[in-house]
């Protein structure tokens, strides 16, 4: 008895000596320029992340005993994961790469397809949904995500908002086919500025309007806004319905290894909506495996009567505004929006599985009486644990659910 007391003891005394250091450091980009809002956390428990402020430092606790992976993100830049330990915290820079997220960016321009050509590129289409028809999953796939939301019209965002989900997803189990999504948030922290937190308890403090409360604290219901950006992502059938659409596709070569498949095409409904769509995947040349798939969109609206903007989606307006006092009501006369999404796939356990996605957006929104609210946003969704086999549906799952948030001021 007396040697297990002993035992004991040695373990606690163990466990106590585990003690926490700060890493401080400062993200920047190739040309030396900090990045705000990037987010800096452990791999194995990105709950105890931070970000960096608008000088683009942070200080990230980690155990002084142990080397740490961590991984740095910021849309439209590749994600760097480093092994930190309480020794790197002198002069630490972290210089992230670019990862575009327009396709015009990363390969040349596809060239129109030669009426000569139009045969290989049916093939090349067929082949590329073949391809994905067998890469995709066939079972339920549960994926382990961190995801990034910046809001705000300015170069300088006002906030940022974190989330750790886990989402499951059941082939085919919905309408027409389509995908059965269960995404669910298991924690989110909000990072924003000291001025943007002032304003925010002032009104939590002073104002016993409820609703009022409820706009200056949400960010929108449950999971919304990370839920959209995990959904928009490439869909076979798509490709199988617009493939006969062959004057609307182009193709050309990236490299040796890659080709490029562009589809274009313009929507006007009664001058109301007019939008502009371009798609682009860079599959294998030679397996006609998807590697990414980027999508363009501008979107003019043009009301002929006013639209009431209401409940949810009044909170996702004020989301995507400038970070000032929300709007309580607006009517939607006029707006336009010009976004740009990538997707980046990757095999895992045997299947093709999105492992990360970039997301840029901005315009205007027009209301009665010339109300302009801007609007832009960055986002960005990395994948970590991919789980293929023996993976069940949620049981009374409510995509509606709230998560708490937790408020972190960091300049």
């Amino acid at each position: 008895m007396r040697y297990r007391i002993l035992l004991l003891l040695a373990v606690l005394s163990a466990c106590a000596n585990v003690q926490a250091a700060k890493i401080c450091g400062r993200v920047v980009d190739k040309n030396g320029s900090p990045l705000v809002y990037a987010t800096v956390y452990p791999v194995a428990n990105p709950i105890d992340g931070t970000a960096t402020n608008d000088q683009g430092l942070f200080c990230l606790e980690i155990e002084t005993d142990t080397a740490t992976r961590v991984a740095v993100t910021y849309v439209g830049y590749k994600q760097q994961q480093l092994w930190l330990t309480a020794n790197d915290n002198e002069q630490l820079t972290i210089v992230l790469e670019d990862q575009p997220i327009a396709l015009e960016e990363m390969v040349i321009e596809a060239k129109r397809t030669r009426m000569s050509k139009r045969k290989m590129l049916a093939r090349v289409l067929r082949e590329t949904y073949l391809k994905l028809k067998e890469d995709l999953p066939h079972e339920n796939v549960r994926y382990a995500l961190v995801s990034d939301v910046k809001m705000d019209a300015s170069d300088a965002p006002w906030g940022m908002e974190q989330m750790g989900a886990e989402i499951i997803e059941a082939p085919g189990r919905a309408q027409e086919g389509k995908d059965s999504v269960q995404f669910r948030g298991l924690w989110c922290k909000r990072y924003c500025s000291p001025e943007v937190r002032a304003r925010i308890d002032s009104v939590l403090k002073h104002d016993s309007d409820r609703n009022r409360q409820k706009m200056a604290t949400g960010l929108d219901k449950g999971t919304l806004t990370h839920r959209a950006l995990w959904s928009l992502r490439m869909d076979p059938a798509h490709l199988l319905d617009t493939s006969d659409e062959l004057r609307r596709w182009k193709m050309s070569a990236e490299d040796d290894a890659h080709c490029v498949l562009t589809y274009r095409r313009k929507y006007n409904f009664l001058g109301v909506v007019k939008a502009t769509l371009t798609e682009n995947l860079i599959v294998d040349a030679y397996d006609y495996r998807l590697q990414s798939y980027t999508v363009d969109l501008t979107v003019k609206l043009n009301l002929p009567f006013a639209m009431k903007i209401e409940g949810v989606y009044l909170e996702w307006l004020n989301l995507l505004s400038n970070g000032g006092q929300p709007a309580e009501k607006f009517k939607l006369k006029k707006g336009t929006m010009h976004a740009r999404l990538s997707n980046i796939y990757a095999m895992r356990n045997g299947v093709l599985v999105p492992v990360e996605k970039n997301l840029e957006a901005e315009g205007e929104i027009v209301g009665k009486k010339d109300m302009v609210l801007p609007v832009k946003v960055w986002a960005t969704q990395h994948v970590g644990e991919v789980q293929t086999s023996g993976v069940e549906l949620y049981k009374n799952y409510d995509k509606h659910a709230e998560v708490k948030r937790t408020m972190v001021p960091i300049y």
